[in-house]
């Protein structure tokens, strides 16, 4: 893949709204995930290995974090003197209301390099994902759009954001449908497409000219037997955080190795950026069983199952099962959390109790004191 040819947006608040907890102070790409990344890191690593260095990180709003987490795209090799890492902040507080408007806005930004193709990808999928062998089957078969998708629809999910479709035997889509109304056959897309540039502006510009701004229902349905449409499957672990109960879910997997190789692979790495900190201690009465532990922290009591951020501290005669502690957090003595979201820089008492469930985990929110 020539480094000029393919030109990547990454959208960083998809999802925001179904994850109103985790995104109350940040927005969806600055979500911690694993203990020392963020979302944002497996779609910027992913164009990086795969050789895009012009990409374009679409915010928002409670973006501050997301600026200082990205810095200068050093982390993921594209701090270059041209192109590289730009960072597409909203005009007004009502811009970026949508995908087509989205697009229009920032036709100057697309349009202004010499990339053949556009590569949208957004914050709220974790995976490991080569976009050279999506390029790949996208010409090979001569398609027009060409989606990635990772595993077919439940019956029972809903999703706010994204679209799902139909395939023949192909891989050519033959229907496309509103993620709220699929059944079990339907697959559904992780909101990733590639698309020559002349092609997707010289739509946008026609469904703007008609005020129409849905790119489903107003491009993709309409046009579903005029385009060559195709689904590219992506075979790696893929999660999407689709809500707090996926974002936990996800984040419990990876305490299967198999997963962790998967999605963690050297070949392909997941970069993000480095936070120097003191090795992790670990007291006389401690116990870490089954759990990622991240650098600069403090362990005195007993942890199960969970993943401890940089720079938590976990009391004497604690025990924590089936956590997921955010950095800088503060545990106390003969504390007892279990199916707990604890987001950054909280402190819990000594002798506190709190217990949630798989199914529904409790959240505590960012630099609160219990």
């Amino acid at each position: 893949m020539g480094s000029n040819r393919i030109l990547g947006l990454i959208f960083a608040n998809t999802f925001e709204t179904s994850n109103p907890e985790l995104t109350a102070s940040r927005t969806m790409g600055s979500v911690p995930f694993g203990g020392k990344y963020r979302l944002i890191d497996f779609p910027l690593s992913n164009m990086s290995n795969s050789g895009i260095n012009n990409v374009g990180i679409i915010t928002k709003s409670n973006f501050l974090s997301l600026m200082d987490h990205l810095g200068t795209g050093n982390a993921w090799d594209l701090a270059k003197r041209r192109s590289g890492l730009t960072i597409l902040p909203p005009y007004h507080e009502h811009a970026f209301n949508g995908l087509v408007e989205t697009l229009y806005t920032l036709h100057g930004f697309i349009e202004h390099g010499n990339e053949e193709y556009v590569l949208i990808d957004h914050a709220g999928c974790v995976t490991n994902f080569n976009y050279r062998k999506m390029l790949e089957f996208h010409e090979q078969n001569g398609a027009d759009i060409t989606f990635a998708y990772s595993k077919k629809l439940s019956g029972e999910e809903i999703f706010e954001e994204g679209t799902a479709f139909e395939l023949d035997e192909t891989n050519r889509v033959t229907k496309v449908l509103l993620p709220s109304i699929c059944d079990s056959s339907s697959t559904y897309v992780s909101g990733t497409f590639l698309i020559k540039k002349e092609l997707l502006m010289k739509m946008v510009r026609a469904l703007v000219a008609e005020n129409k701004t849905d790119f489903t229902r107003d491009l993709l349905q309409p046009n579903v037997d005029k385009l060559k449409i195709y689904g590219f499957e992506n075979t790696k672990y893929f999660a999407l955080i689709s809500s707090t109960k996926e974002y936990y879910k996800a984040s419990m997997e990876l305490m299967d190795p198999a997963i962790r190789a998967d999605l963690f692979d050297p070949k392909q790495p997941i970069y993000t950026k480095v936070r120097d900190d003191m090795p992790s201690k670990y007291g006389l009465e401690s116990s870490v069983k089954g759990s990622l532990i991240a650098q600069g922290c403090t362990i005195d009591g007993t942890v199960e199952n969970s993943i401890i951020s940089k720079g938590v501290s976990i009391g004497k005669g604690a025990h924590i099962k089936n956590c997921i502690i955010m950095q800088d957090t503060i545990i106390g003595e003969n504390a007892d959390l279990s199916h707990i979201i604890i987001d950054k820089d909280v402190t819990v008492g000594d002798n506190k109790t709190i217990i949630g469930c798989e199914s529904y985990p409790m959240y505590i929110a960012k630099r609160s004191v219990i």
